[in-house]
């Protein structure tokens, strides 16, 4: 246990093998009990099996205690049998430390009125087969023991921590992205005003939606800057809000996989040592107890958990309603089951406790699987141009025959600062994949309780790696927009002289800041992550205003709405 709050074991089939020894040790010993009293009044009615399985001839009676030489054995004056008083006086020492001489009281053969009411013989000393039916019921209780241990959910080898440190990672970068805390979200640390955010502040900036980047923009009109900003630039914010509504969604679904293995884990656990504890109150557990039996909420109501993000008030960042890792939103009270005392009954509870806890598993299952289909889905429902920014390769390289010919506007200290942000923004991006390469780590932990990956579990890898490309994209069509806007700002200072010693001035600054030499800041060729993504068969910037001929939000004479227009 970690904390309290969750089992982190890598090898929790062990654990339940040894909290199983222990109920197995207990049971033997209660059913012990259960038969020496049975025997010693001459009574059949005791159970040799409860649920497991059993062949004919295990129900075969081991040793005749009915018979006169028998009862004359267990009760007679010399004492009584060793095994009986074994039982009686605590089962202390192995059975096998116990020798029993066979007495009778008898000091010769002698003919007696056996219980059955016929004559029997009952010689001095019997073979006294009590420590037989007492090892025999030892494998009784390792039978049961099996029987139970092949229906446990084992969720052996996964590691919770390695999910909690996915979670984590996904807040951290959502944090970076403009993710917001919906309200109703559990706690999941502090977040930063989204004023104080570098990347965020960056990108709203280039989306024209704080002050500073509308005198950016005042300094750049006409047909180019209003194609640029009608493409690239429209989908900077849509962007950000859907990646970040994507990476807290995700964090969710890896706290609802890890909650599933947490309730199979610790709920298999605690019905075992409540079984223990009810057989024999006092002994000893060689596994730390679990304080009692999670509940967890319903994964499709606990959500919103994926696939529904909206906007933070702001330009740039999506609201999501954070469940937290294994937090009440999610897991809900633990609770507790009072002791039984009959060995049958606490087996059978023991049995069907365990045959519901499968069952639960199994629509926990189904509620995640409909979570994750429910992100997938809102995910492909949104252009490739508001997920990872407008293709830049589908800008005519030859530029525009008719460009600004109704004039235009054009100071490149305003235009080099567009691109400068450009830089920071593709640089900033590529410093957060390493935090969400990191959530590879995982991967082998989203499995079900037989350790193999459901095709959930799959999808949401998948999804997490095209999150990944996403923001590779991202981070390679904000460096290229650089270098493009550096050579829209070089052709304008060429053509108007007043602009040319703006122009040096600037990329000596920039030389000597290393601003724009990204090359060895990222691992990744950006001209090859840049490529166009699409992967739907459709092309959505046809009739797109920035390929154009069209006014700035429109095609030809069609509508082509962003994220950012509607």
């Amino acid at each position: 246990m970690s904390g309290g709050d969750y089992i982190d074991s890598t090898a929790h089939a062990a654990t339940l093998s040894s909290a199983m020894d222990d109920f197995e040790k207990a049971l033997t010993y209660r059913w012990r009990e259960l038969v020496t009293e049975k025997i010693y009044a001459l009574e059949h009615d005791y159970p040799v099996r409860i649920r497991r399985s059993m062949s004919p001839h295990n129900s075969e009676p081991m040793w005749e205690y009915w018979s006169a030489a028998a009862v004359h054995h267990m009760r007679g004056p010399q004492g009584g049998c060793a095994y009986v008083d074994w039982v009686r006086g605590g089962q202390e020492g192995s059975l096998g430390s116990v020798t029993c001489d066979g007495k009778t009281g008898a000091t010769e053969e002698v003919d007696v009125v056996g219980p059955s009411g016929q004559m029997e013989t009952v010689p001095p000393y019997i073979d006294c087969g009590m420590g037989k039916v007492l090892a025999q019921v030892e494998d009784w209780a390792w039978g049961e023991r099996e029987h139970v241990y092949y229906q446990l959910p084992l969720f052996d080898t996964h590691d919770v921590g390695a999910i909690k440190k996915a979670h984590d990672d996904f807040i951290k970068v959502g944090k970076q992205l403009g993710l917001e805390a919906a309200s109703g979200s559990a706690d999941v640390g502090t977040f930063t005003p989204t004023s104080e955010r570098e990347l965020v502040a960056t990108v709203e900036d280039l989306a024209g939606e704080r002050g500073e980047g509308q005198d950016w923009w005042a300094g750049w009109t006409g047909l180019a800057a209003s194609r640029a900003k009608a493409g690239f630039f429209a989908s900077v914010a849509p962007t950000m809000n859907n990646q970040s509504g994507i990476v807290g969604s995700l964090a969710n679904l890896y706290s609802a996989r890890a909650a599933i293995i947490e309730k199979g884990r610790n709920d298999a656990l605690y019905w075992i040592q409540w079984a223990t504890k009810s057989l024999k109150e006092e002994e000893a557990t060689s596994t730390n107890l679990v304080p009692g039996w999670k509940t967890v909420q319903a994964l499709g109501t606990a959500i919103s958990i994926s696939g529904g993000w909206t906007g933070v008030g702001g330009a740039v960042g999506a609201s999501v309603i954070l469940v937290g890792f294994l937090g009440e939103n999610l897991m809900g009270e633990v609770k507790q089951e009072g002791y039984k005392h009959e060995v049958v009954d606490v087996v059978e509870q023991l049995n069907t406790k365990i045959d519901a806890l499968n069952d639960e598993i199994t629509d926990l299952e189904l509620d995640y699987s409909g979570v994750v289909g429910s992100l997938r889905t809102t995910m492909f429902s949104i252009h490739s141009y508001n997920l990872e920014l407008y293709d830049l390769t589908q800008n005519d390289p030859q530029g525009d025959d008719e460009d600004e010919k109704d004039g235009y506007t054009a100071h490149v200290d305003d235009i080099l600062k567009i691109g400068q942000a450009c830089y920071e923004a593709g640089e900033a991006y590529a410093e957060l994949l390493p935090t969400l390469s990191g959530t590879f780590e995982a991967d082998a932990s989203l499995a079900d309780k037989d350790g193999s990956p459901t095709e959930t579990d799959t999808l949401l890898i998948e999804t997490r790696d095209r999150l990944e490309e996403f923001m590779k994209t991202s981070s390679a069509r904000y460096l290229l927009a650089g270098d493009q806007v550096k050579k829209a700002a070089e052709a304008y200072a060429e053509a108007e002289e007043d602009q040319k010693a703006a122009f040096d001035r600037i990329m000596a600054d920039w030389e000597d800041a290393d601003v724009g030499d990204y090359q060895d800041d990222v691992d990744f060729d950006p001209e090859e992550a840049a490529r166009e993504t699409e992967r739907t068969g459709f092309d959505p910037y046809e009739d797109h205003p920035a390929r154009g001929g069209a006014e700035p939000g429109a095609g030809d004479g069609e509508e082509y709405e962003t994220d950012k227009d509607s």
